[in-house]
């Protein structure tokens, strides 16, 4: 066991040296309101798209920004966000899986705006887009921590359900062993009566032989 449980934190530790090491950033264009626009990506290698959306959902409200659903993108609205800038932002994320299915990778995507679907670039908001970029490395590292501590939790809550279920199982294996016992000294109860009978009926059938040898002479 423990050397499992060793190996299991051995791999998530190279995940994340292996995640910090070989980051991806890069401006792209994303298709939002049937339009392309402009977004910073950055790869997150070994998770999957839902546990990375997770990731984003909670990075961004620990960093005290509340979410509206737009589609497939998470919108926050005329929001303030000192790791970027100094303005109210409009800021949308989403994921995304890109590649062939044996090979597909994850994406996690942020668009900055300055209003009304304004999507600024590293040509005329530069400071605030390497910001982005910076805060997407951030995302990154964080992802590792959010994947373990999910990964942590479905653990406990597997061995809860498994230590209820033994619980269970272990009172029902009582309750059975009760009966039994109950029904065993039943039985032995029935087999000392049933043994006193068969003496007993021995015993009359012996004096019933005596009573009719004595009637013959």
């Amino acid at each position: 066991m423990k050397t499992k449980v060793t190996l299991f934190i051995a791999l998530f530790v190279s995940f994340g040296i292996s995640l910090l090491h070989a980051q991806q950033i890069q401006e792209e264009t994303i298709e939002y309101n049937k339009k392309s626009v402009n977004a910073v990506s950055v790869e997150i290698p070994d998770l999957d798209v839902k546990t990375t959306i997770a990731a984003m959902e909670k990075f961004m409200e620990t960093n005290g920004l509340q979410k509206s659903k737009m589609g497939s993108f998470n919108a926050y609205f005329n929001q303030p966000f000192e790791k970027i800038g100094t303005e109210n932002y409009d800021m949308y994320t989403t994921v995304l899986s890109k590649g062939k299915r044996k090979s597909q990778k994850t994406y996690a995507y942020f668009l900055l705006a300055k209003g009304n679907e304004n999507f600024v670039n590293s040509e005329n908001s530069p400071s605030e887009i390497t910001n982005v970029k910076t805060l997407l490395i951030d995302f990154a590292a964080y992802s590792v921590e959010f994947a373990l501590e999910q990964k942590i939790m479905h653990t406990k809550e597997v061995i809860a359900d498994l230590e209820k279920d033994h619980k269970s199982l272990t009172k029902s294996k009582e309750k059975s062993q009760k009966k039994i016992d109950k029904e065993t000294k039943k039985m032995k109860k029935a087999e000392d009566q049933a043994k006193g009978k068969t003496e007993e009926i021995n015993k009359l059938k012996s004096q019933l032989q005596q009573l009719e040898s004595q009637l013959k002479k």
